[in-house]
């Protein structure tokens, strides 16, 4: 470090200037978070060697205390003793109310009473929690600074969740099947582990792994769908080997076993989807299966009357998952199964540790050209060797390297694989997290679709991701195989095509036997089209009619269990095994943070600010200006808002940067990472003018903590729960969950300078570092990596964090709880062996409470698809059993006024005796982001210092209290006798009971905007939550008792959803708010003035904005254009039209180009018009294309993040990422166009992104066409452009 940042020194004398553009911020930016600094970790941990030179100045640094990077225990005696003093002054025991651990089914408090809450209630909530878990997309591409808006359908994933008929086969008939016998157990419910001769490495022994009884079904369910009759597995151990009959000798088969065969076999699909939950074991299901599949010679396939050998593909989502499957498969597969791996694309290099020649790693010219002589043998259908090799790839880099569009000899664009091209055959394809393959316009799809194969398996916890419609994908992949089967081996296709022609036909399939082809038609892709097309708008008449014909599909093609599930041991299905000892007990508690004065005036002006902003972009959003773009970033203000509640510092710190031409969104911290910055060289950018700059190492922790309540959670977590060590002498470990790249940054550095070893799992890590950042915090090593920091948007395929970690800090709440859930769920694994605890972060009276209002109505419709049969009793009991809430709430003063007055505009002022600002006492820190023309004398503290109201409260408000008067300091308050001018209650003179009357969410929120402007102006968001909790019960005292038949109403259906989340949340309760509107009573007056104004021409709630967005982006069903055509055909012709659309549908990026084309031919046309017919009627002289085109916007990539940086030198922490593969350019439609792709698929990891040249057209043919829509518009109007008042033209028209 350079002598000028040693931390020595008196306080500055000048003030530093004002945080805006100056030339001293920039001179330090650049000094400080651009130029290269010197190493400055050890073990993850500040070398207090790097900045000081001498012992004595080191310990002085320390406050005495002697430390270094390699002393653990002289390291955790600072870090506690540092926190302590640097959290005392904030009294963290009283700043910090935990509420939850209600799973545990201790008492829990209801109003002021204490109730246990029953035990069928917790294990029915804990099962309903695991379908949330599975719900949604885990792996994004790149760190980016705002998380992308997650869309679930609300009847998508639950109706597949809800599904009885994915169970699979009974255990003992699979058991007997696989010859398994018991050699264990495993789980606090004692489950049965299981072996096999068949699987000599997994036999459970000595650490081994062995089988559970999910697994054991999967894999017969998988070969029942592949083969449909069974074949008698054999034996091949070396004891039963006959010399002289040169072949394994087998016991007799037994009646009963050929019949529990007979039983098993299924439809033979080809193929299945397996759907398990999360950390269920799919993995080694499918090692397993093509294990067994290689070793008895069963993908074999008998074509002309001989043998077909042929390898096996596995495509994962990312290559970090690609190298786990290679090592799983060395691990568990036997060589007399698969004797051969093979893989390619960046970061598949072979490791040192990789000696044995069972993996081989292709370089990209090897793969894409001549393979290796000793590989010749993998396409040569005539050795049985093929059969036992596997070859495997991330998708991405799969389908950029084999993937390619040309022109046919008709001049149309035509979709081939090279490797069908060339006559390479798989005999089976697996696909991992099979999400990445769900829309059929995506090159990853086509990349499969085009393969010659004779099995596909897809593997993924989410069927559906967004929509119902994704399973449209999936389906006709899986298709080919059955479609063949039926046409040229059972000879079936003409009465399967005949008598199954409507979607009530399928019905017919439940008189039927399991393994009837006549089933396989519910797989057929043109019937699918037809359902998934016609019931599609989520009413309660859809879902039940989606239900009703999916579940053939369902049980055709789908297997899926959760923990929850129960499967059954025999066929009569008399004993059920419960999956839910397989995973570890969790508890969640919500850790509310009540922020202190200083802190609380700093945070009410930072979000007040952005509130404007905020209401001033959603406004505006939609329209377009005269480049064609947006106005108003919405989501750029969801992610200043994440800041400023977690810390006005870390928020002013990204205003100052912006404001310098530098910034703190990915691309910045990725380049501060680079630069080996420290908590040392950010520290300057967090001081007042005024402040004296840091002497001793715990004034840098006081400043790191002074406006950042998070932070002082996790210091005070850090303090209390892990600087001890387990039981058994291991050292604890934390994972801490975070949205922001900035804010995980800032808390990293700050860990790391207390000498705690902590580490980003960011975008910026290389493959190689991934994964030894990963085993290095599943490690129980001195100096392994002790706490880990998760971005939800780095992709979690493949992060399995649970072999030391059994606590997690949910530092940032996700834009959806399902990804909130899921990245949590990293560390509820299969094989985690201690109970699990998450303590959610929320600071009151903050965007938190927004953010967890907004969480809670995104997943409200898809919880309600599952009230249904036992799930409504167990709702009913939450009902009764938070009812004494309700009716507390009924006896409260504010209750009683508010049902008096019927009013909801906020209550009158508070005035001060005397003239001093209440909100600025003698000793207090003033914010030096206030500006001087904002005077604070109009701030008002909050009384009872919880900031629960979240109404808007202005100048002439005052905060409800059942007290007249208030001491604040030594100042009192008093009443103004100021009448209320605006009030509710004149709305509800007609009808009293609508004040009262059970509404949804969405009908409080029409009606918030059907208001007049200056009841929004004034409206308090604290009472309408109230006049919501009243409206649950009676006014004259009557307990009211809840019934099954209640929850048809919506209203209470919602309310008791919301209970069940609040038990899985731990919170205490969750509000409505259609906007991230806060307390304001310590903002400064004129910002309040302007929000009075915004808020009263409010009628876009945020809400609206979202369902805007939604409808923004077509489905992917509607961009292909087959959705009309399908509508109305036959099947046969949906069929061709679907077969078609493999080879000719376009991508998103052809449709892009393409489109774009006709912008400019459209502009053209448009000119020329104009020239030839100016003094036309300016009706008909409308140019064509004037009208506003919807913006489409790209979908969010589900590539991991390393796979966009190659080998990973060039990965940096990007904001933004590109839709799946379709932003990738498609080559010239020729055969040179071919090699260029190739290139820039494996350089990019075949993710490649869109040529500059290209998008630099792109966007002048775009700024060209609106430019020339304006120009049209102001002569056709009369309006010159850059017109005046004055009526004078400014510019040449």
């Amino acid at each position: 470090m350079a002598e000028q940042d040693a931390p020595v020194g008196p306080a500055p004398v000048k003030p530093r200037p004002a945080a805006r553009e100056s030339k001293y911020w920039k001179k330090l930016i650049s000094r400080k978070l651009q130029t290269t600094h010197r190493e400055h970790l050890i073990n993850g941990r500040l070398d207090p060697h790097s900045i000081l030179n001498t012992s004595d100045s080191i310990k002085d640094f320390y406050s005495g205390h002697s430390v270094h990077p390699t002393r653990m225990i002289d390291n955790q005696n600072y870090a506690r003793w540092a926190i302590e003093e640097a959290l005392r002054e904030y009294s963290p025991d009283s700043a910090f109310q935990v509420t939850g651990g209600i799973m545990e089914g201790q008492r829990i408090i209801v109003g002021s009473s204490e109730r246990r809450l029953p035990k069928n209630i917790t294990e029915a909530i804990r099962a309903d929690a695991q379908l949330d878990i599975d719900a949604e997309d885990t792996t994004s591409s790149k760190e980016i600074d705002c998380e992308i808006v997650q869309d679930v359908g609300a009847v998508a994933e639950a109706v597949i969740s809800a599904s009885p008929h994915c169970l699979g086969p009974p255990i003992e008939a699979c058991a007997s099947y696989l010859q398994m016998e018991k050699c264990g157990v495993y789980g606090r419910n004692k489950l049965t582990v299981w072996k096999s001769p068949l699987f000599p490495h997994l036999d459970g022994q000595e650490g081994r792994k062995g089988f559970l009884d999910n697994q054991i079904t999967a894999i017969v369910w998988i070969m029942s769908r592949f083969f449909g009759k069974l074949p008698r597995l054999k034996i091949k151990d070396e004891r039963l080997w006959d010399e002289a009959e040169q072949k394994y000798i087998q016991r007799e088969e037994t009646d009963v076993e050929k019949k529990t065969r007979a039983r098993l076999q299924g439809p033979r699909y080809c193929g299945g989807i397996l759907a398990d939950s999360m950390g269920l074991g799919k993995t080694l299901t499918t090692v397993a299966c093509l294990d067994i599949l290689a070793g008895q010679r069963l993908n074999v396939p008998i074509e002309n009357k001989k043998p077909r050998y042929r390898p096996m593909l596995v495509l994962t989502p990312n290559s970090t998952v690609a190298a786990q499957w290679v090592e799983e498969i060395e691990l568990l597969a036997s060589e007399r199964g698969i004797r051969q791996i093979i893989t390619s694309g960046p970061g598949a290099e072979k490791r040192p540790d990789q000696s044995n020649s069972r993996v081989r790693c292709l370089t990209y010219q090897e793969f894409n050209s001549r393979w290796p002589t000793s590989l010749d043998y993998v396409w040569d259908e005539n050795n049985y060797e093929a059969a036992r090799a596997v070859l495997v790839m991330a998708i991405d880099t799969w389908a950029g390297r084999t993937c390619m569009s040309i022109k046919n000899e008709e001049h149309k664009l035509a979709w081939v694989s090279t490797f069908t091209e060339k006559g390479r055959k798989f005999s089976v394809v697996v696909v991992d997290e099979a999400y990445k393959i769900r829309h059929t316009s995506t090159r990853n799809w086509k990349s499969v679709a085009l393969l010659e194969r004779q099995y596909t398996l897809l593997v993924t916890a989410t069927p559906c991701m967004n929509m119902l419609s994704d399973l449209l994908g999936p389906a006709r992949l899986l298709w080919k195989g059955a479609e063949t089967y039926l046409k040229e081996v059972s000879k079936k296709w003409d009465e399967v095509d005949k008598g199954f022609k409507y979607l009530q036909d399928l019905n017919r399939l439940d008189g039927m036997q399991p393994w009837d082809d006549n089933r396989l038609v519910s797989g057929r892709p043109a019937l699918l089209t037809r359902l998934l097309f016609k019931y599609k708008s989520g009413s309660a008449i859809d879902i039940r009619k989606t239900r009703e014909y999916l579940r053939h599909f369902e049980s055709l093609a789908i297997l899926r269990r959760a923990p929850s599930s129960h499967l059954y041991m025999d066929w009569e299905k008399r004993r059920r095994v419960s999956l839910e000892g397989l995973l570890p007990k969790v508890d969640n508690f919500t850790v509310n943070i009540q922020s202190d004065h200083a802190l609380e005036v700093a945070y009410q002006d930072a979000h007040i600010e952005l509130l404007i902003e905020y209401l001033t972009a959603i406004k505006s959003w939609g329209k377009k200006k005269a480049d064609g773009s947006r106005t108003g970033s919405v989501l750029q203000v969801y992610r200043q808002f994440q800041l400023a509640a977690a810390s006005p510092d870390v928020y002013h710190l990204d205003k100052l940067l912006n404001a310098n031409k530098f910034g703190a969104k990915a691309e910045h911290v990725f380049a501060m990472r680079k630069a080996n910055v420290n908590f040392m060289h950010l520290a300057p950018f967090l001081l007042g003018p005024h402040d004296p700059k840091p002497t001793t190492a715990l004034d840098y922790v006081k400043l790191a903590v002074r406006k950042s309540p998070v932070l002082r959670y996790i210091l005070h977590h850090v303090k209390e729960n892990l600087l001890d060590r387990e039981a058994n002498g291991k050292i604890k470990k934390l994972l801490i969950t975070e949205a922001s790249p900035i804010l995980a940054y800032y808390y990293e550095l700050v860990l790391q300078f207390l000498l705690i070893h902590c580490r980003t799992l960011h975008s910026g890590l290389k493959n190689e570092e991934r994964r030894d950042l990963i085993a290095s915090f599943n490690d129980d090593d001195d100096h392994s990596c002790q706490v880990l920091i998760q971005m939800y948007t780095v992709g979690f395929a493949g992060s399995n964090l649970h072999k030391n970690c059994a606590q997690v800090i949910v530092a940032s709440q996700a834009h959806s709880l399902a990804v909130q859930w899921q990245a949590v769920h990293r560390v509820i694994r299969v094989g985690q062996e201690s109970d699990v605890k998450v303590y959610r972060v929320k600071v009151n009276n903050s965007y938190h409470s927004f953010r967890e209002s907004r969480q809670v109505e995104k997943i409200l419709p898809e919880l309600g698809t599952r009230a249904h049969g036992q799930m409504n009793n167990i709702l009913v009991q939450l009902l009764r059993l938070f009812q004494p809430e309700v009716e507390e709430a009924w006896e409260t003063q504010e209750a009683r006024k508010l049902i008096e007055e019927k009013n909801l505009v906020a209550d009158p002022a508070i005035k001060e005796e005397d003239g001093a600002d209440p909100a600025v006492e003698e000793g207090d820190d003033v914010d030096p982001s206030i500006k001087e023309d904002e005077p604070a004398s109009k701030k008002v503290k909050l009384q009872d210092g919880t900031g629960e109201d979240t109404g808007t409260r202005t100048r002439n408000e005052e905060p409800t209290t059942s007290s007249k008067t208030t001491t604040l300091g030594k100042r009192k308050r008093e009443k103004s006798s100021h009448k209320i001018e605006y009030s509710t209650a004149g709305l509800f003179e007609m009808a009293p009971r609508k004040f009262l009357a059970l509404k949804d969410r969405d009908a409080y929120f029409k009606e918030f905007k059907s208001y007049p402007v200056d009841v929004k102006s004034r409206f308090c968001h604290k009472k309408n939550n109230l006049r919501r909790m009243l409206s649950y019960g009676f006014p004259d005292g009557t307990k009211r008792k809840w019934s099954v038949k209640d929850l048809d109403n919506a209203a209470v259906l919602e309310r008791a959803m919301e209970l069940m989340l609040r038990i899985r949340l731990g919170a205490s309760n969750i509000e409505m708010l259609p906007l991230p509107q806060i307390d304001f009573s310590l903002a400064p007056k004129k910002k309040l003035e302007r929000l009075e104004k915004l808020l009263a021409l409010t009628n876009t709630t945020d809400q609206d904005f979202e369902e805007a967005r939604r409808h923004s982006k077509p489905a992917d069903y509607d961009k292909t254009g087959l959705k009309t055509r399908c509508e109305s055909g036959t099947l046969a012709q949906i069929d061709a039209l679907l077969e078609d659309d493999i080879v000719h549908g376009l991508t998103e990026q052809s449709r892009k180009r393409l489109r774009m084309e006709g912008q400019n031919e459209a502009a053209k046309k448009t000119e020329s018009s104009y020239d030839s017919e100016s003094d036309m009627d300016s009706e008909n002289e409308e140019p064509q294309g004037d009208k506003e085109e919807e913006e489409e916007e790209d979908e969010k990539s589900t590539k991991d993040s390393n796979e966009g940086s190659g080998d990973g030198s060039k990965g940096k922490e990007s904001n933004g990422g590109n839709d799946n593969n379709d932003t990738t350019t498609e080559p010239e439609p020729c055969n040179e166009g071919r090699k260029t792709e190739e290139s820039n698929a494996d350089a990019s990891g075949s993710n490649e992104a869109e040529p500059e040249a290209e998008a630099d057209s792109t966007k002048l043919a775009i700024e060209k066409v609106s430019g020339i829509k304006m120009w049209l518009k102001s002569v056709i109007n009369k309006k010159p452009t850059g017109m005046k008042k004055s009526g004078k033209c400014t510019t040449g028209g």
